[in-house]
């Protein structure tokens, strides 16, 4: 399939390079690029190059001097001779500097090659991570969206709990409440019945005190002080 799918692309590529040289245009890999409708440089690069340096080679041959007519080979052999190898000194010395030019632009043309190879492949790894990046993104938003229900599932046993507690201090507060008034009533009944009882006990000795008094008032006088006189 791999291959099924190469020789279509290089037929592409040279039916593009065949109209690009018919219509006098450049041949790039931009402008080969843009005539079969797009595809990756790494792939149309090297065809080009290849198709470029078939064309070149033909164009060589098809320069190289003809034989010489039959008619006037005996005749004219030295002189065509000569004005071949002039000729082909002026096309060698124009080859040598077009060949180095040449070969100056395939070097650019192949840094720019690799650096658009980087690029598509920085490319295609961005797309990678921006895709893997919305994966876990999406699923971030999930883990969320499940906390925040999980978050008010416990608010809301917090509150019953807080709602709780508060009804049984409520209880507490009251239950303290009514044994402190009880304790209040019972103090003061217990200090009212010690009271009725020191005075009960006064009035006891007061009345004791009282009659001793009055006894020793009515005790007769010694006789023996009234003997004496």
């Amino acid at each position: 399939m791999a291959q099924k799918n190469n020789t279509s692309l290089e037929k592409k590529v040279r039916d593009a390079i065949r109209k690009l040289t018919d219509d006098g245009k450049q041949i790039t890999n931009q402008t080969v690029r843009d005539a079969v409708d797009g595809g990756s440089f790494r792939d149309i690069g090297p065809l080009v190059k290849q198709i470029k340096a078939e064309i070149a080679a033909k164009e060589q041959a098809d320069r190289a001097a003809p034989e010489m007519p039959e008619d006037f080979r005996d005749a004219a052999a030295a002189m065509w001779q000569t004005s071949w190898q002039l000729a082909d000194e002026i096309a060698t010395s124009e080859r040598h500097a077009h060949a180095q030019e040449l070969e100056r632009l395939r070097g650019e043309a192949e840094e720019a090659l690799s650096n658009c190879g980087l690029v598509e492949d920085e490319r295609d790894e961005a797309e990678r991570r921006g895709e893997a990046l919305a994966k876990k993104l999406v699923e971030t938003e999930a883990a969320l969206l499940g906390t925040k229900f999980e978050i008010a599932k416990l608010n809301g046993q917090l509150a019953e709990r807080e709602a709780f507690i508060g009804g049984k201090l409520a209880g507490l507060r009251a239950i303290d409440s009514a044994e402190a008034s009880t304790g209040e009533e019972s103090a003061r009944a217990t200090g009212s019945q010690s009271a009725i009882t020191s005075k009960a006990k006064t009035d006891h000795t007061q009345l004791d005190m009282f009659s001793k008094t009055k006894a020793d008032r009515k005790k007769p006088l010694d006789p023996d002080p009234i003997a004496a006189e």
